[in-house]
């Protein structure tokens, strides 16, 4: 299940991609080759836009080129957030003038910002989200690393509770010593190992 969701999660990214992208190429087409950068400097001057004329070149280049690395999926959120700064300084100096919607009531094109909310949106998606699977930008991501290196278990003695009234944390105690049997020197007969103590001398002598 969680495959199936990546796969479609990056299906929805790709399809996302090339509309957007092939919207920009054709904006960007428009204003360079058909309407002509002249008049697209002169639009931007009748709103008072500084810098016209870069302004108007900036646009065509992000649109064209942009959108080719969009429709690829190459630097994907820079392009994206570029085209997120482009709608919202589109609607900050022209669009909000004619109020929120493409069309008057009479279905007259007065060009409202919903279409620039939308594209800028979409762009904003793209920036969070990224290129999906299906992009140039995923050939080029770092791989994670694994530290398959485990430290050596270590094996505590017994810890002893603090004495009541005491202020403190638990101490641990050593580990115990295994009890050894040693032999009496002397060549006598040894008794029985239970009557030596942990440390090997005879118990009560």
């Amino acid at each position: 299940m969680v495959k199936f969701l990546a796969g479609l999660r990056s299906i929805a990214l790709l399809i996302a991609r090339v509309a957007l992208g092939g919207i920009l190429i054709a904006h960007g087409y428009d204003r360079w080759q058909v309407r002509h950068v002249a008049s697209q400097i002169d639009y931007l001057n009748q709103y008072g836009v500084p810098y016209a004329d870069w302004a108007a070149w900036g646009s065509i280049v992000l649109e064209l080129v942009g959108g080719i690395f969009l429709v690829f999926g190459a630097l994907t959120p820079l392009v994206a957030l570029a085209v997120v700064a482009q709608q919202a300084l589109i609607i900050a100096y022209i669009s909000w003038r004619r109020g929120p919607w493409l069309l008057d009531p009479q279905n007259t094109y007065v060009g409202g910002y919903e279409y620039n909310v939308a594209l800028g949106s979409l762009a904003l998606l793209l920036a969070v989200f990224g290129a999906g699977a299906i992009s140039i930008d995923r050939l080029f991501r770092r791989k994670k690393t694994v530290d398959d290196e485990d430290e050596e278990p270590t094996t505590p003695g017994p810890t002893r509770a603090p004495a009541p009234g005491a202020t403190g944390t638990t101490t641990t105690m050593p580990a115990a010593r295994p009890t050894t049997y040693t032999p009496p020197s002397g060549g006598g007969t040894p008794n029985a190992p239970s009557q030596y103590s942990n440390s090997g001398a005879p118990a009560g002598r």
